[in-house]
């Protein structure tokens, strides 16, 4: 009995694969229980040296706990540099688009709701110092700037804060040149149903001019432009126009300026 068992345990098999219509032997492997732990072995062992190479040069690395020292990882440091300068870049295109808004809002008169426009602030200053005061820091970026006038015409209506009126109104004959007043790059170049054919030139400094109510535009955004370059043609273009004239307006860093302080009006 005992014999039987021990020739049990070393006897061999064989694994074969054939045809199921020809009895055709196609494949066999020899099986035993050495041969069985070996084969095992080496599976296991494979494994394991794969998923060690995937985990040291993959970004699942980063996954495994422990690995490394967050504070130190350069690779978590830039991934976070990044998403930083992301973000400031993400808020200060959203607050530029606010600006842009605003100067868009289409009614040339529209309140504009800023707060160095308000009646007082926290401070107590009454809106018009607060104002003034903004006026004096755009006049330092400004003084040097020798700005062209936009159209040649006549001034129908200033610019005037009170009457919220951001701009001033040239009248001309339709189709007259008009010209850009600095040196920049078109940011807009686009119908409104209130302004009609409008144009905004953006400057260095933080500054920004403003066309309104145009015929036509012959500028594109994304172009640069040279002072006293044409841009576009007069028009009445708009609802919100009561005649052929150029609403021209000038900004810098959100707050609307008087165009007349910084140009020689004939």
């Amino acid at each position: 009995m005992k014999k039987r068992k021990k020739n049990r345990k070393n006897e061999d098999l064989r694994l074969v694969i054939m045809n199921e219509n020809t009895f055709e032997e196609k494949y066999s492997f020899r099986l035993n229980l050495k041969n069985l732990y070996i084969l095992l072995s080496s599976v296991v062992v494979v494994l394991i040296i794969l998923i060690f190479l995937l985990i040291a040069f993959t970004p699942l690395k980063h996954l495994v706990p422990g690995y490394g020292n967050i504070e130190n990882n350069s690779y978590v440091i830039k991934l976070n540099r990044y998403i930083g300068e992301l973000e400031t870049k993400i808020e200060t295109q959203e607050q530029y688009n606010i600006a842009l808004r605003k100067i868009l809002m289409g009614n040339d008169s529209a309140e504009y709701k800023n707060p160095v426009m308000n009646n007082s602030n926290k401070d107590g200053q009454t809106g018009d110092n607060v104002y003034n005061e903004n006026q004096s820091q755009s006049n330092l970026i400004l003084k040097d700037f020798k700005m062209d006038v936009p159209l040649i015409g006549k001034i129908n209506k200033n610019f005037d804060v009170k009457t919220s009126h951001y701009g001033m109104d040239i009248a001309g004959a339709i189709g007259s040149p008009v010209k850009a007043v600095l040196d920049g790059t078109i940011i807009f170049s686009d119908w409104s149903t209130e302004t009609g054919n409008t144009i905004i030139i953006q400057h260095p400094n933080g500054v920004l001019s403003v066309y309104k109510h145009n015929s036509s535009l012959f500028k594109e955004i994304g172009d640069f432009v040279k002072k006293g370059e044409v841009i576009a043609k007069l028009g009445n273009s708009g609802t919100l126009t009561s005649g052929p004239h150029l609403h021209f307006e000038l900004w810098y860093n959100g707050i609307p300026l008087d165009p007349a302080k910084y140009m020689k009006l004939k």
